[in-house]
């Protein structure tokens, strides 16, 4: 059975796809195909490159890779990602989707024309830069005659790729809305309004999904902040743990 596993986007809460990603590992479940939007995406290279979940959750907290972006001092975005460019080569130092163990599909903005743009052949690096450079805050990425920012913008859950070529698919959701969400700061609201935008688009691709993974409780971390890193981690772990159960049937 050929297993699509779709990630979100969602920032530093985009380590819950991590948990996620270890608990099916834990019952069996290997992906055929991974699809993602900027933080699933960047999750669903390093995995697709070969990297376990524990590993890659170390080598983020080693990295310090918020302390990595520097300032660009320019019109389009307060911060550039040379830096984490650096550190992608350093890992996947091929540079290629087709290298890569699993099939992948990345999710990007062409932030002119408005539409979603899909990379799963050729240089893998800098699509995977583009599908995670929120607007205004990350300096576009310049790609083959398009520039391009998050892919969360225009789909932030990309299932479309995986229809038609899975058997079963599995959505994991890390950017669920809650009218409780603290607002104390204009980080604050950023971050709020981003998954307001994004909300309703992945609400309804949850709902083609064979298993659709969504940590509600997650609404509780600041998805620009690494400081609860191992809670969110876990989140991922357990609500994937639930929401298998008595599904393995389906899939094994």
């Amino acid at each position: 059975m050929k297993i699509g596993i779709a990630l979100s986007g969602g920032g530093s809460r985009g380590l819950a796809h991590l948990g996620a990603l270890k608990a099916l590992s834990e019952l069996g479940i290997k992906p055929t195909m991974i699809s993602g939007s900027s933080a699933g995406s960047l999750i669903g290279a390093f995995t697709a490159a070969g990297y376990s979940p524990d590993f890659i959750f170390e080598t983020i907290q080693a990295l310090g890779i918020l302390n990595s972006i520097k300032f660009a001092f320019n019109r389009f975005g307060l911060f550039k990602m040379d830096k984490l460019e650096e550190i992608f080569l350093k890992y996947i130092p091929h540079n290629s989707f087709e290298k890569l163990k699993i099939p992948l599909v990345v999710c990007a903005t062409d932030i002119k024309k408005g539409v979603a743009v899909y990379f799963s052949g050729g240089e893998l690096i800098k699509p995977l830069m583009a599908s995670c450079s929120i607007p205004g805050i990350f300096e576009p990425i310049k790609f083959q005659d398009r520039i391009l920012v998050d892919g969360g913008v225009t789909n932030n859950l990309p299932i479309e790729q995986l229809e038609g070529i899975c058997d079963f698919i599995i959505g994991v959701n890390v950017t669920p809305v809650s009218n409780d969400m603290p607002i104390n700061s204009a980080k604050d609201i950023l971050t709020k309004s981003l998954y307001l935008a994004i909300r309703n688009n992945s609400s309804e691709k949850l709902k083609r999904c064979d298993i659709a993974i969504e940590p509600t409780e997650i609404y509780n971390f600041n998805g620009l902040s690494m400081s609860k890193s191992k809670e969110i981690y876990q989140l991922g772990y357990e609500n994937t743990m639930r929401a298998t159960e008595g599904k393995l049937a389906q899939i094994l």
